[in-house]
């Protein structure tokens, strides 16, 4: 069976675009500065075992990720690297983690009886992370005072290393806000009691994407790595604010299965949406809202073909789309086609999608759909 399992729709990884990326941020750190890769939801929706594998690739060996069950397939497919859950857990699944050397977030005092309860004896000390609410207000431990009293009780424990301490900046990708400016002053405060208590767990971390380019110097031991690492900004323009030339990892690819020339007045795909003025010519091509192509880009998104774009009409179907290539005579069955990307000159970017859809650009690549094949494109040269 072909790599792309039978099908002509795919997504292409570039390996060397992340390396890329990942050099940039440690010229812009703090030499000691640690990267963990951010890889929930399927990696940004670019693929987690590929990212994983061009990750470490990079140099980078400590991974974090929404869910346990996350976590647990990472493990299954032989990653050895410390992983960081930063979602909820339910207590079935405390022993899971503690087997299999995962780290849980404690962001409630309510959490401290189910974990005990949970532990097992038997097992090496279960890995645990604070998690501070400085003002994103989703998950997170908000008084000073029990922040220091979980910390205390947790250090009596013998079968918990509180490993970790974080936080995470509500908006640091908006240059007009000093919001993150609000938000690390309380961080440092509770930073600085429990260094005085001597309960500062070794891996501190604070900063995002947006937090590690604005704020290199409150890298602290770590910075967590999502969007920035898959070569796309936090915000538009952000990067280019910071120096930082980033270089999309992603590509989405499929080519022309079918081509048919349309009358005047024929109508395209689901509810006859689309008409046409004159004498079309139309081109299939196989992918659909079931791969994360929302319906919303019908008869709004484009396509690359041939180094053209050609515009999406009628509604996108489940498993296909129909472009107009009348104005591109030379297609022909077969010829690639890039929804996002590059192709020769032109560039369909994951954030011109977004502004399609009035979205964000994190949406549009996290919904890319399980179905669809990743593929890594091995850099020439491994070395960082």
């Amino acid at each position: 069976m072909s790599q792309t399992l039978c099908r002509p729709t795919y997504v292409e990884l570039d390996e060397e675009a992340l390396i890329h990326n990942v050099r940039l941020f440690r010229a812009h750190l703090p030499p000691e500065t640690e990267i963990i890769a951010v890889v929930k939801a399927n990696a940004y929706g670019h693929g987690i075992f590929e990212i994983v594998q061009a990750a470490q690739t990079a140099g980078i060996h400590r991974f974090a990720v929404a869910t346990v069950g996350e976590a647990l397939e990472l493990r299954a497919a032989g990653l050895t690297d410390p992983i960081l859950v930063f979602g909820p857990w339910e207590s079935d699944c405390v022993i899971d983690a503690q087997a299999q050397n995962i780290a849980l977030t404690v962001y409630d005092t309510s959490q401290l009886e189910r974990l005990k309860a949970a532990l097992s004896p038997s097992l090496s000390a279960l890995k645990v992370h604070l998690k501070i609410d400085t003002g994103m207000h989703r998950y997170g431990l908000s008084e000073e005072e029990t922040i220091a009293s979980v910390a205390e009780e947790l250090a009596r424990w013998n079968k918990v290393a509180v490993e970790g301490l974080y936080s995470h900046y509500a908006d640091a990708d908006d240059l007009t806000s000093t919001y993150s400016d609000e938000q690390y002053a309380r961080f440092l405060k509770i930073y600085e009691r429990l260094r005085a208590q001597g309960l500062l767990p070794p891996l501190v971390h604070l900063s995002n994407s947006a937090g590690a380019m604005r704020y290199p110097e409150r890298s602290f031991q770590a910075v967590r790595l999502g969007i920035a690492l898959y070569g796309l900004p936090p915000e538009e323009g952000l990067d280019q604010t910071f120096g930082f030339a980033l270089r999309p990892v992603l590509r989405l690819k499929s080519e022309v299965v079918q081509l048919r020339t349309l009358a005047p007045g024929e109508t395209v795909s689901y509810h006859r949406l689309y008409t046409t003025p004159s004498e079309r010519r139309i081109a299939t091509i196989p992918i659909g809202y079931g791969d994360g192509m929302s319906r919303r880009l019908s008869q709004v998104g484009e396509v690359l073909i041939r180094g053209e774009r050609a515009r999406i009409v009628g509604r996108v179907t489940m498993d296909a789309i129909m472009v107009d290539v009348t104005h591109l005579p030379l297609v022909r069955q077969s010829d690639e086609v890039v929804l996002i990307g590059r192709q020769g000159a032109e560039e369909i970017s994951a954030l011109e999608v977004a502004r399609w859809l009035d979205t964000s650009h994190y949406e549009v690549t996290t919904a890319l759909a399980h179905r669809l094949p990743r593929l890594l494109k091995h850099a020439e040269t491994r070395e960082i």
